[in-house]
């Protein structure tokens, strides 16, 4: 049927009788979309060689069973720009199918084309033959497109006439029928584009040259030529990729047109539809390969592709020390310098070259980077020597838990991990709370390990070890039924609770308020063994919950967390000397 109705059209060309669409208008091109049906097959590649050539995209209607044939030359349509197109499994005449039998002949050609355009990709679809009906229609689920111009190049099989085919019938919004499966058409085809180019013509795939035009297309419907009508939205702009420095990486930024979506990579891989989509500024470490196209669809309507290269290394990050009220840095070279800041109560105005150790006062924050030519800066790196006289890496100002860390670590309750380093976020463990309260009481001279503490986990010398004895005897903590202590484990809030209420009535004597439970939306998922003890702890305000209402039993405490608990346990009930 396709070249029953090839016939048709040629003949009503020959007579004149065939609508080539009002002249071009001049608010566009002469837009044209030729397309290729059957292959790929042996003459594929040499024609994609000439379309590369020529700066022309086409869109290619495959049957699946060849396009997994030449799974590497489908790859390389795609990576090319071109538009992949279904043209069935093996070319039946759809209208004498099942609905079913249509769609697995649709679905089984998509599956293959999504290798090379990742899942996702959605494809048009001409029906073999050019044969379909209202049946079809519905079953292939996508549309459907025919042809405007036929050369008859499957009759023909000489270049000549293929060419001059071509040319005779050519005219704007057309859509031209070709087959990749014959050497006449390639060298045909070719010469009728460089032709047609010099008349004016721009050469799009199928579904740009419905965009252009403005027209959207339906699934099942079909469509031949998309006529002037004084609209042409233009190509697809290739995006811009920027980049600036920030912390030691570099902060990528891509903008492209309104309306379409931004695909990249950052390995240098081809871009298909399952490629990550843009959605805002990004860091990456130098040395990369950014790849990034704009897409109204990236099947078919989407810019070029373009790859930028970040090459330069970023310059190493200064280390800074405080040592005897003086800011020390390394990490200064003859092609790297270091820029430094100081702000809190004491001010750097800006930023300042380092050449020598700088005096520094307590209660501020300085903040330094490496820079050099050829190098991106390096990351902004951070310190703060605090207002009680301690330095951090890893808590600042800013942070709500800065003056309880502050002053916890001052007290020495709760010590760093050296080096400036709090690790405010880490969990608290068993063997850690009990030897902040043992902190806090200030006692000394517990029982030994193997009388106070009968734990076969709490081995002599280890920093817990003298707490625990300490909180055995005194009835803050017990272990558990099988002798163990669990020093390591990370401890709940609940049994904080447990833990804190006992230190506080029984070593303290504090008298606490009850009815704090009533408060919190979780309250029923307080184990029954802590319920009196977070009862009590909530109401005293020793123990708060989160900004939901939440007590949170189950779940662990920081380091952040515990300095501010402490401290409160501290004030509210001092320890008895």
């Amino acid at each position: 049927m396709k070249r029953v109705l090839s016939f048709m059209l040629a003949l009503c060309a020959a007579l004149g009788m065939v609508c080539l669409g009002e002249p071009a208008q001049a608010a566009g091109k002469k837009l044209i979309a030729v397309t290729y049906d059957d292959g790929p097959g042996p003459y594929t590649e040499r024609l994609l060689d000439g379309l590369k050539k020529r700066g022309v995209k086409a869109t290619f209607f495959m049957q699946g069973m060849n396009a997994a044939r030449y799974e590497k030359t489908v790859a390389r349509m795609y990576r090319e720009g071109h538009q992949l197109a279904n043209h069935t499994y093996n070319h039946p005449d759809l209208t004498r199918l099942s609905a079913g039998e249509i769609q697995s002949q649709v679905n089984r050609t998509n599956s293959i084309l999504d290798k090379a355009a990742g899942k996702g990709a959605d494809y048009l679809l001409r029906p073999p033959y050019g044969s379909y009906n209202s049946a079809v229609g519905r079953a292939v689920g996508a549309p459907m497109i025919l042809w405007s111009i036929d050369p008859q190049d499957w009759l023909y099989r000489n270049a000549a006439t293929v060419k001059n085919n071509v040319l005779r019938n050519a005219h704007d919004g057309a859509v031209l029928l070709l087959h990749d499966i014959h050497s006449t058409t390639v060298d045909g085809s070719l010469s009728a584009i460089d032709s047609l180019k010099a008349q004016g013509y721009e050469f799009v795939t199928v579904r740009e040259l419905f965009r252009r035009r403005g027209r959207t297309l339906s699934a099942g419907s079909s469509y031949s030529q998309a006529n002037p009508n004084g609209k042409d939205l233009g190509p697809v702009q290739q995006p811009e990729i920027t980049s600036q420095p920030k912390g030691g990486q570099l902060e990528i930024t891509i903008t492209a047109q309104k309306g379409t979506a931004v695909y990249y990579s950052l390995d240098g891989s081809d871009l298909n539809q399952q490629s990550r989509r843009y959605t805002g500024p990004f860091t990456v470490q130098t040395p990369c390969t950014v790849k990034a196209c704009a897409a109204y669809n990236m099947n078919g309507s989407r810019s070029d592709t373009l790859e930028k290269k970040f090459d330069r290394p970023a310059a190493p990050a200064p280390v800074l020390h405080i040592e005897n009220g003086f800011l020390i840095i390394e990490g200064t070279t003859p092609e790297v310098a270091v820029y430094y800041s100081v702000s809190g109560a004491q001010d750097s105005n800006g930023n300042q070259l380092y050449t020598r150790p700088v005096a520094l006062v307590p209660g501020v924050r300085v903040s330094a980077y490496g820079a050099g030519e050829g190098y991106y800066n390096s990351a902004s790196v951070r310190i703060a020597y605090s207002p009680l006289g301690n330095v951090f890496r890893d808590v600042f100002p800013e942070a709500w838990y800065f003056d309880a860390v502050d002053k916890a670590a001052a007290e020495g309750i709760i010590q760093g991990q050296g080096d400036g380093v709090f690790a405010p976020k880490d969990s608290v463990t068993r063997g850690q709370l009990v030897t902040f309260l043992h902190r806090i009481s200030q006692e000394t001279g517990a029982a030994p390990a193997g009388e106070g503490n009968p734990f076969t986990d709490v081995p002599e010398g280890k920093y817990y070890t003298e707490a625990v004895a300490w909180a055995v005897e005194n009835d803050v903590a017990s272990g558990y039924e099988d002798y163990t202590f669990r020093p390591d484990r990370k401890v709940t809030r609940q049994e904080m609770a447990c833990i804190l209420y006992r230190y506080m009535t029984g070593c303290c004597g504090a008298a606490l308020s009850a009815g704090g439970l009533e408060s919190f939306r979780d309250r029923n998922a307080v184990a029954d063994w802590a319920k009196e003890a977070a009862d009590a702890l909530s109401a005293s305000g020793i123990l708060q919950g989160d900004t939901e209402g939440n007590f949170r039993p189950a779940d662990g405490c920081t380091r952040a967390e515990a300095a501010a608990v402490l401290l409160r346990v501290q004030g509210y009930a001092p320890p008895v000397i």
